[in-house]
């Protein structure tokens, strides 16, 4: 009599490891999204660190510190030119000329859509701004109105010691 051996997997058994590799797969990349953007905002909170350090050599030298434009971004070279976030300053004129570079960049925020804000009106003291990614980070502030993108306001925020 010819009997049926039972050899590989049956349609159940593929469907619930199919099912099973699905959900690992969702959790991963959830994972890892939430990773990405906690690595930004760390480097975000970093930039404004940075600014904060370049502010204050600035401010031991001139004992203040420079202006917000119209748009909030940093007056730089004596209030003549306006700091883009991003800009290079690693010309040789500044060798020439005498002139301090405080920073030979300026940080700029990795979403093209998405901008640092920096408010100083009158030149004793500043508060530099972002928005953070991470919605559950302890560091957001979620009083601050300033803009950070065209949809979105500042959510952290650096300011003088003064």
């Amino acid at each position: 009599m010819y009997q049926l051996k039972n050899k590989g997997f049956t349609l159940i058994e593929l469907l619930i490891v199919m099912a099973i590799i699905a959900i690992l797969t969702t959790i991963g990349v959830g994972n890892f999204r939430t990773v990405r953007a906690k690595a930004r905002d760390a480097t975000r909170k970093n930039d404004l660190e940075t600014i904060a350090k370049t502010l204050e050599a600035y401010y031991n030298d001139h004992k203040e510190y420079p202006k917000s434009t119209a748009d909030n971004k940093i007056a730089c070279k004596d209030n003549e030119h306006v700091c883009e976030w991003g800009e290079e300053f690693s010309d040789g004129a500044n060798v020439t000329q005498n002139i301090t570079v405080y920073a030979t960049k300026l940080p700029k925020d990795a979403r093209e859509s998405h901008y640092y804000t920096y408010i100083s009106s009158d030149g004793i003291s500043y508060k530099i701004y972002a928005n953070l990614e991470n919605k559950n980070d302890p560091a957001i502030d979620n009083t601050i109105t300033e803009a950070c993108s065209e949809n979105e306001t500042c959510n952290y925020k650096i300011t003088s010691s003064n």
